[in-house]
Protein backbone atom coordinates (compact mmCIF):
# COMPACT_ATOMS: atom_id res chain seq x y z
CA UNK A 1 0.00 0.00 0.00
CA UNK A 2 1.64 3.40 -0.90
CA UNK A 3 1.20 6.38 1.05
CA UNK A 4 -1.87 7.95 -1.30
CA UNK A 5 -3.64 5.22 -0.89
CA UNK A 6 -3.39 5.19 3.34
CA UNK A 7 -4.46 8.57 3.23
CA UNK A 8 -7.40 7.91 0.59
CA UNK A 9 -8.75 5.20 3.18
CA UNK A 10 -8.03 7.46 6.58
CA UNK A 11 -10.03 10.47 4.37
CA UNK A 12 -12.89 7.72 3.84
CA UNK A 13 -12.73 6.52 7.30
CA UNK A 14 -13.23 9.99 8.42
CA UNK A 15 -16.08 10.53 6.00
CA UNK A 16 -18.00 7.66 7.71
CA UNK A 17 -17.12 8.77 11.30
CA UNK A 18 -18.69 12.45 10.38
CA UNK A 19 -21.69 9.86 8.55
CA UNK A 20 -22.35 8.30 11.69
CA UNK A 21 -22.34 11.28 13.81
CA UNK A 22 -24.70 13.86 12.53
CA UNK A 23 -27.04 10.62 11.61
CA UNK A 24 -27.14 9.69 15.47
CA UNK A 25 -27.21 13.58 16.44
CA UNK A 26 -30.21 14.00 13.88
CA UNK A 27 -31.90 10.63 15.67
CA UNK A 28 -31.09 11.98 19.00
CA UNK A 29 -32.74 14.85 18.93
CA UNK A 30 -35.71 13.91 16.50
CA UNK A 31 -38.95 16.13 16.87
CA UNK A 32 -40.84 13.10 17.24
CA UNK A 33 -38.81 11.92 20.45
CA UNK A 34 -39.43 15.43 21.85
CA UNK A 35 -42.71 15.76 20.81
CA UNK A 36 -43.54 12.58 22.98
CA UNK A 37 -41.08 13.04 25.98
CA UNK A 38 -42.95 16.46 26.09
CA UNK A 39 -46.09 14.87 26.05
CA UNK A 40 -45.42 12.39 28.67
CA UNK A 41 -43.74 14.84 31.00
CA UNK A 42 -46.88 17.25 31.17
CA UNK A 43 -49.34 14.45 31.47
CA UNK A 44 -47.21 12.89 34.80
CA UNK A 45 -46.83 15.93 35.92
CA UNK A 46 -50.35 17.86 35.83
CA UNK A 47 -51.72 14.57 37.57
CA UNK A 48 -51.39 16.57 40.62
CA UNK A 49 -54.80 18.41 39.67
CA UNK A 50 -56.48 15.46 38.92
CA UNK A 51 -58.77 13.37 41.43
CA UNK A 52 -57.86 10.67 42.92
CA UNK A 53 -59.06 7.81 40.59
CA UNK A 54 -57.66 9.30 37.15
CA UNK A 55 -54.36 10.17 38.80
CA UNK A 56 -53.27 6.93 38.61
CA UNK A 57 -54.28 6.41 35.07
CA UNK A 58 -52.90 10.05 34.26
CA UNK A 59 -49.19 8.71 36.06
CA UNK A 60 -49.31 5.11 33.95
CA UNK A 61 -50.16 7.07 30.22
CA UNK A 62 -47.43 9.48 31.02
CA UNK A 63 -45.46 6.52 32.01
CA UNK A 64 -46.46 4.68 29.08
CA UNK A 65 -45.95 7.67 26.48
CA UNK A 66 -42.34 8.71 28.24
CA UNK A 67 -40.64 4.76 28.02
CA UNK A 68 -42.90 3.62 24.78
CA UNK A 69 -41.47 6.08 23.50
CA UNK A 70 -37.77 5.74 24.40
CA UNK A 71 -38.38 2.09 23.60
CA UNK A 72 -39.17 3.43 20.07
CA UNK A 73 -36.31 5.62 19.76
CA UNK A 74 -34.13 3.26 20.70
CA UNK A 75 -35.14 0.13 18.56
CA UNK A 76 -35.49 2.45 15.63
CA UNK A 77 -31.79 4.24 16.26
CA UNK A 78 -30.15 3.48 12.79
CA UNK A 79 -26.60 4.79 14.74
CA UNK A 80 -25.97 4.15 19.09
CA UNK A 81 -23.25 4.31 21.04
CA UNK A 82 -22.24 3.48 23.96
CA UNK A 83 -23.58 5.38 27.14
CA UNK A 84 -20.94 6.88 29.08
CA UNK A 85 -20.26 8.18 33.14
CA UNK A 86 -20.44 11.74 32.02
CA UNK A 87 -23.65 11.45 29.90
CA UNK A 88 -25.34 9.53 32.45
CA UNK A 89 -24.17 12.55 34.82
CA UNK A 90 -25.13 15.49 32.33
CA UNK A 91 -28.78 13.26 32.36
CA UNK A 92 -28.87 13.26 36.16
CA UNK A 93 -28.26 16.81 36.18
CA UNK A 94 -30.64 17.97 33.58
CA UNK A 95 -33.61 15.44 35.24
CA UNK A 96 -32.99 17.38 38.95
CA UNK A 97 -33.30 20.68 36.98
CA UNK A 98 -36.72 19.83 35.86
CA UNK A 99 -37.81 18.68 39.31
CA UNK A 100 -36.54 21.72 40.85
CA UNK A 101 -38.06 23.93 38.03
CA UNK A 102 -41.42 22.06 38.34
CA UNK A 103 -41.74 22.44 42.26
CA UNK A 104 -40.53 25.98 41.69
CA UNK A 105 -43.54 26.82 39.61
CA UNK A 106 -46.43 25.00 41.47
CA UNK A 107 -45.06 26.45 44.76
CA UNK A 108 -45.04 30.01 43.36
CA UNK A 109 -48.24 29.11 41.59
CA UNK A 110 -49.54 27.73 45.31
CA UNK A 111 -48.70 31.35 46.49
CA UNK A 112 -50.55 33.08 43.68
CA UNK A 113 -53.25 31.43 44.52
CA UNK A 114 -53.60 30.26 41.02
CA UNK A 115 -56.07 27.23 39.94
CA UNK A 116 -54.35 24.11 38.81
CA UNK A 117 -51.00 25.03 39.39
CA UNK A 118 -49.52 21.34 38.70
CA UNK A 119 -51.01 21.60 35.79
CA UNK A 120 -49.12 25.17 34.94
CA UNK A 121 -46.34 24.01 36.05
CA UNK A 122 -45.87 20.88 34.29
CA UNK A 123 -47.12 23.17 31.00
CA UNK A 124 -44.03 25.41 31.86
CA UNK A 125 -41.77 22.51 32.32
CA UNK A 126 -42.15 20.42 29.47
CA UNK A 127 -42.33 24.03 27.26
CA UNK A 128 -38.91 24.73 29.20
CA UNK A 129 -37.41 20.87 27.95
CA UNK A 130 -38.21 21.55 24.86
CA UNK A 131 -36.50 24.39 24.71
CA UNK A 132 -33.53 23.74 26.62
CA UNK A 133 -33.12 20.45 24.04
CA UNK A 134 -32.67 23.27 21.27
CA UNK A 135 -30.35 24.91 23.15
CA UNK A 136 -28.25 22.05 24.50
CA UNK A 137 -27.55 20.36 21.12
CA UNK A 138 -24.83 22.32 20.41
CA UNK A 139 -23.22 21.98 23.35
CA UNK A 140 -23.72 17.97 23.63
CA UNK A 141 -23.14 17.96 19.92
CA UNK A 142 -19.48 19.41 20.65
CA UNK A 143 -19.21 17.45 23.96
CA UNK A 144 -19.44 14.11 21.98
CA UNK A 145 -17.46 15.43 18.80
CA UNK A 146 -14.44 16.42 21.29
CA UNK A 147 -14.40 13.07 22.40
CA UNK A 148 -14.46 11.31 19.44
CA UNK A 149 -17.23 9.11 20.51
CA UNK A 150 -19.95 7.77 18.08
Amino acid sequence: MNPHDAQTALDAIRHRQEQTFDEYLRHAYSRPQLIVSALGLFTVCSSFDVPSPWRTAAVLVGNALVLGGLFVHRRRAPVSRKAVGSDALVYGVAGVLVLVLFWSVAIAGYFLGLPARHTIAAAVTALAAVGASYLLRPVVENAIRRKGQC
